[in-house]
């Protein structure tokens, strides 16, 4: 018994027809890169079926595989994109940047911070007491001054001081 040989895919396929293909492909999935890659799955496929069975209509069967490739891309590339997440372009180049502080930042804060409390333990009470009251109870001038029993002006001497000092001591310029 004699074996019969597969047919020579040289009679089925050819670079016009692989061209066909390809600009097909384009106008289906708008995307080249993929279509050279569905054309080129589309070669493979229809190398693989017609060693089983050679086609009547050669470019019919290598459209019909191109179709499906390009039915089954599109529906993945819709999948895909129900599920990714959309990146600003400034952001692609560095995707592991934080803009939370690292561990050196937070210990020159921490170091800051606490220069900024011997700073404000080194000044006397009443202005210690303008400056919080102010700074960080949020009072006006004239609830200080209240509070202190003093002049809305003696306040503004009191936070005045209190800054000059303090700026002094961490070594601000401003």
């Amino acid at each position: 018994m004699i074996a019969s040989s597969p047919p020579d895919i040289a009679l089925y396929w050819n670079e016009a027809l692989a061209e066909d293909l390809l600009r097909f492909l384009m106008g289906r999935i708008k995307c080249r890169e993929a279509a050279a890659d569905l054309t080129h799955e589309t070669f493979l496929r229809f190398h693989q079926f017609i060693q089983a069975t050679p086609p009547d209509n050669a470019r019919a069967l290598a459209f019909s595989i191109a179709v499906n490739l390009a039915t089954d891309y599109q529906r993945k590339a819709k999948v895909r994109s129900n599920y990714m997440v959309e990146i600003e372009p400034g952001l692609l180049t560095d995707t592991h940047a934080s803009t939370a502080p690292g561990p050196e930042q937070i210990a020159i804060s921490q170091q800051r911070l606490q220069q900024f409390h011997d700073a404000l333990d080194e000044l006397p009470t009443h202005y210690r007491s303008a400056f919080l009251l102010h700074n960080v109870d949020g009072l006006t001038y004239a609830e200080v001054a209240a509070c202190l029993g003093v002049a809305e002006s003696t306040v503004y001497k009191y936070l005045a001081k209190t800054i000059i000092h303090c700026r002094n001591r961490l070594g601000d310029k401003d």
